[in-house]
């Protein structure tokens, strides 16, 4: 298989270096404000983690050409409905997550079985802390946002006032998602912790590997990794 990275920083350097472990072969490394013309690379698939201003259109020019594209950036995700224009026009595919973690998928299903239970006792009230690192761009996190999300769909709650999300950004942290419900006497959290970015690789590679299936079987359209998961269960 021949995969192209667009935005060849820390994440779009572990996952070329999976593919290549696994026998791929990565055809394009692009950097930050390179020209680059995706009809020239023979790929199979291309990995998007570039910045949240350039992730559409770096999309939108695979999508032009049939190119399915697995998107590693956050903070985009407002102009969904660009993509999923542009998926049905070209009978493309796209495949989204604000985490390619395994363990961070868990921590969403397992917030909702704990918002369910939670949500009987009036007394606590839920919150989100994340940490990333210094250079991290958007904030809070779409991997933060996601979770408020799973809690707010139990809870029938309002994401933007009932379930504050606190930010740090500091130092070298690769990511900590928190999920607290507190009381006036304690408090019950939910946490997962990130100790290497490999493990984002990981999962934006198998995400990789699943899309090129989608694309041979000219499954069009939008994925996230409930889809994939869905099916490996």
């Amino acid at each position: 298989m021949n995969i192209a990275i667009i935005g060849y920083g820390k994440l779009g350097k572990a996952v070329a270096g999976i593919a290549e472990e696994n026998g791929w072969t990565v055809v394009a490394k692009i950097k930050k404000d390179t020209d680059w013309d995706p009809q020239s690379w023979n790929a199979d698939i291309a990995f998007e983690s570039s910045t949240p201003d350039q992730a559409v259109g770096n999309v939108l020019k695979c999508l032009a050409i049939g190119l399915p594209v697995v998107i590693g950036t956050t903070g985009w995700h407002s102009r969904l409905p660009e993509l999923e224009k542009a998926v049905a026009e070209n009978s493309s595919q796209i495949f989204h997550a604000t985490n390619f973690s395994l363990g961070v998928h868990l921590l969403n299903q397992i917030s909702r079985y704990m918002t369910r239970v939670m949500s009987q006792f009036p007394e606590y009230s839920a919150s989100i802390q994340e940490s990333h690192h210094k250079h991290k761009l958007d904030s809070p996190s779409g991997t933060a946002i996601t979770l408020a999300n799973e809690v707010s769909s139990i809870t029938d709650s309002d994401i933007t006032s009932d379930i504050p999300i606190h930010s740090l950004r500091e130092g070298n942290i690769v990511g900590i998602h928190e999920l607290l419900w507190k009381s006036e006497v304690d408090v019950l959290a939910l946490r997962h912790e990130a100790i290497s970015r490999r493990g984002f690789a990981l999962g934006a590679f198998q995400a990789s590997c699943w899309l090129v299936e989608k694309n041979r079987k000219n499954l069009s359209g939008i994925y996230t990794m409930n889809d994939m998961i869905s099916e490996i269960k």
